[in-house]
């Protein structure tokens, strides 16, 4: 029984043993700024689809 009872207290040990202290949210500006190239980046992933889906419109109509 001493290797069951070590054992359960060796897994419960380490999950109440406190980890190392969350960082809250940081409100305020950014540290590093964006800039073109992400923004860039950005409006092209988001809005790249819809701008293909709606220029290739009338092809979609066209299947059956």
């Amino acid at each position: 029984m001493p290797f069951a009872s070590r054992l359960a207290g060796s897994l419960l040990r380490s999950a109440v043993r406190p980890g190392p202290a969350r960082r809250g949210i940081i409100s305020g500006p950014p540290q590093n700024p964006l800039g073109v190239v992400g923004f860039l980046a950005m409006f092209a992933a988001c809005l790249g689809p819809a701008a293909w889906v709606l220029a290739h419109l009338e092809e979609y109509k066209k299947r059956e």
